[in-house]
C-alpha cells in the first residue's frame, strides 16, 4: 500500500516537472533568439563602419533592438526595466536613503549634486562621501584610495555619493552602504562637446587649432571637421584632475568606467553598456531633466520638495563664442569617432521614454506641476521678495504634501549653493 503510495507521488512529480519545463522552455528559447537578435543589429552597426553608419543607421538599429526589448517583455509580462524599477505609490514607502550619484562632465551633473543629491544628504543628516581636499574629485582615474577621502565614522559606509569619480564597480561596492541605488546622467554627445570646448577652453590644447579658426566662428567646428586628426595633437593635462575633467572622446562612457582600449572594440562596449544597465537604478537625461527627475523621485519614494533644483536648464542654453558651422557630415563623422558614446546615450534616452510610457497618464502631469513649483520656488528664492514677505506656500497636490519655503526654514538660503559650501555642512554628519 506505502509502495502504490510512493509511486501515485512519483508520478504526480514527473507531470509537474514536464509541465514547468514545457512553459519555460519556450521563453527560453525566445530569449536565446532575442540574444541574437541584438548581436546582429549591434554588428550591422560595426560592419557598416566608416562609409555608411551615420547617426541616423545607429538610431534605426537602436530603436529596433528596444522594439524586441519591449515585444519579449510585454509578451512574458516581465519588463527587465519594470521588475528592477517598481512603481511606487506615494504615501506608502519610505525614502530611499542611500544613493551614488555618479557624475559625468558637462552633463548638467553639478546642478544634481549641489541641488538635490547634497541637500538631500543634509535634510537626514546621511554620510556624504567628502574628499580630504578641497578637490570636486575623489580619487584619480578610476582608483579611490583610502587617502582620497574622509574616513566615515565609526566604520560606517557612504549613504550618499556626489562627486567626479570613474566608475569602479568593485570600489564602489567596498564603499557604499549596501543598500545603495546607483544613479547617473547623460546628455546627447555632441551637445556635450560643444559644452566641454566652452567650458575648458579646450582650443587651447590644440597647437595649431586656433589658427586655423576663422574669426568669429566657434573653436569646435575647426575641431569637427577632422576630430581624429585633431586628437592626435592633443596635449594631455600634466596634473590627474586636469586628465580627468578634459577629455574629448567618448567621454559619457569613460566616466561611467569604459576604458579607452575598448571604444572600438564593439563586444566591449556591448558588454560595457549592458552593465550599466544591470548596476544603475536610473539614468537621467540632461535634455529632459524635469521628467527624469520625476521618475527618480517616484522610483526613491522622495518627495517634490526633494528634486527641486535652482540651474533651470542653463547648460542647455549656453551662449557660445562665435558661430558654430556644422554639416550633416561633420555630425555623423563625429558619430562615428564617438560610437560608444552614440550607443551609450541612445540606448538609456530611449529606456527613459520607455519607462515614462510605463508610468502612466499622471506622470506627464505630475511633470507640468512640478516644472511649475520649480519656477515659483526659484524664483521666490531669488528675488528680494521672500525677505519681505518670508513664506511662500506650495499647496497639496496628488503628488505632494504641502510644504512652505520661507525663512525660518533657511530652504533659500540652501538653494544654489556650490560644493565647498556642502562640504562644510556635510561634515556635521561625521
Amino acid at each position: 500500500m506505502q509502495l502504490r503510495r510512493l509511486h501515485t507521488i512519483f508520478l504526480f512529480v514527473v507531470v509537474l516537472l514536464g509541465a514547468g519545463f514545457y512553459h519555460v522552455q519556450p521563453q527560453l528559447d525566445q530569449h536565446i533568439g532575442l540574444a541574437r537578435n541584438h548581436s546582429n543589429l549591434w554588428n550591422m552597426i560595426v560592419k557598416s563602419n566608416i562609409k555608411n553608419t551615420t547617426s541616423s543607421m545607429m538610431e534605426a538599429a537602436q530603436k529596433s533592438l528596444e522594439t524586441q526589448h519591449l515585444a519579449f517583455n510585454s509578451e512574458n509580462s516581465v519588463s527587465s526595466s519594470r521588475t528592477k524599477l517598481p512603481r511606487i505609490n506615494v504615501g506608502t514607502c519610505q525614502p530611499h536613503l542611500s544613493v551614488a550619484f555618479l557624475k559625468v562632465h558637462k552633463c548638467g551633473s553639478t546642478t544634481v549634486s549641489n541641488d538635490v543629491m547634497f541637500r538631500f544628504a543634509f535634510k537626514h543628516n546621511l554620510i556624504a562621501a567628502l574628499p580630504n581636499s578641497d578637490r570636486p574629485i575623489i580619487g584619480s582615474l578610476g582608483r579611490i584610495r583610502d587617502s582620497d577621502y574622509k574616513k566615515p565614522p565609526k566604520g560606517k559606509r557612504w549613504n550618499i555619493f556626489a562627486h567626479h569619480a570613474m566608475y569602479n564597480r568593485t570600489r564602489f561596492r567596498q564603499l557604499m552602504a549596501p543598500d545603495t541605488r546607483y544613479v547617473t546622467i547623460l546628455r546627447e554627445p555632441l551637445q556635450r562637446l560643444k559644452s566641454a570646448f566652452q567650458y575648458f577652453h579646450l582650443e587651447d590644447r590644440f597647437p595649431g587649432l586656433q589658427k586655423q579658426t576663422p574669426r568669429g566662428v566657434a573653436y569646435v567646428t575647426t575641431y569637427l571637421k577632422r576630430p581624429g586628426y585633431w586628437d592626435t595633437h592633443y596635449q594631455q593635462p600634466p596634473t590627474p584632475d586636469g586628465r580627468e575633467h578634459r577629455c574629448l572622446r567618448n567621454c559619457l562612457g569613460r566616466d561611467l568606467g569604459l576604458s579607452e582600449k575598448h571604444y572600438d572594440n564593439n563586444t566591449a562596449v556591448q558588454e560595457f553598456i549592458q552593465g550599466i544597465e544591470n548596476d544603475f537604478t536610473t539614468v537621467l537625461i540632461l535634455e529632459y531633466l524635469p521628467e527624469s527627475l520625476v521618475l527618480l523621485k517616484r522610483r526613491m519614494c522622495w518627495t517634490l520638495y526633494d528634486i527641486l533644483y535652482a540651474h533651470g536648464t542653463h547648460s542647455l542654453k549656453q551662449r557660445y563664442k562665435g558661430k558654430e558651422v556644422v554639416t550633416g557630415a561633420m555630425k555623423d563623422g563625429f558619430y562615428k569617432h564617438n560610437k560608444a558614446d552614440v550607443m551609450l546615450y541612445t540606448r538609456f534616452n530611449d529606456s527613459l521614454h520607455r519607462q515614462i510610457s510605463q508610468e502612466g497618464t499622471d506622470f506627464l502631469e505630475e511633470v507640468k506641476h512640478f516644472k511649475r513649483t520649480n519656477d515659483n520656488v526659484l524664483g521666490f528664492c531669488q528675488s528680494k521678495k521672500w525677505r519681505r514677505q518670508r513664506n511662500l506656500i506650495v499647496e497639496k497636490s496628488k503628488w505632494n504634501d504641502a510644504f512652505s519655503v520661507n525663512v525660518g526654514n533657511s530652504f533659500c538660503k540652501l538653494y544654489d549653493k556650490g560644493r565647498q559650501y556642502w562640504h562644510l555642512k556635510l561634515k556635521s554628519a561625521y
